[in-house]
């Protein structure tokens, strides 16, 4: 699982919108920083792992949303949460596979055949939504949502 980075420069006796502005943007790149291995789709730790990071960063921004207007923290919470929800579709199916290739792994040879043929169909399944994410980080790259992100918490803090 992915740890969480430290976060230096926090001054605790500073309030806490200045706290904010030095947490969020942390939380978030650590978030994107696992985004090229999610899409190359070679290691799905680095999906679980970008997924644990927005969930993360989810945290911090749901608990402190009172600090943020109200209609604007809407839309930055609500692209997160589709960001989140995407992530989440594909690395369901990595769990699933996995326990469906561990509960396999439990039978003999001439049981198996059924459950090679059902994680076949689920890793095509997988790729899907794969795409889909894909198209999805896409989207959002191509609309600025990084810079767009940061420059909402510095704006509205």
């Amino acid at each position: 699982m992915a740890k969480a980075k430290n976060i230096y420069g926090l001054d605790v006796n500073k309030g806490l919108k200045e706290c904010l502005k030095v947490i969020l943007p942390v939380r978030f790149l650590e978030m994107t920083e696992y985004e090229q291995g999610t899409i190359e789709g070679g290691d799905i730790e680095a999906l679980h792992d970008m997924r644990v990071a927005s969930r993360r960063l989810q945290a911090v921004f749901k608990m402190f949303r009172k600090v943020f207007p109200k209609n604007k923290f809407k839309t930055e919470y609500r692209e997160l949460r589709l960001l989140i929800k995407a992530l989440g579709e594909v690395r369901e199916y990595d769990v699933f596979i996995n326990k469906l290739q561990k509960l396999k792994s439990t039978l003999e040879e001439k049981d198996t055949r059924a459950f090679d043929l059902l994680i076949i169909r689920k890793k095509a399944e997988r790729e899907e939504k794969r795409k889909k994410l894909i198209e999805y980080f896409k989207m959002l790259n191509k609309t600025g949502y990084k810079e767009h992100f940061l420059n909402f918490v510095n704006e509205n803090l």
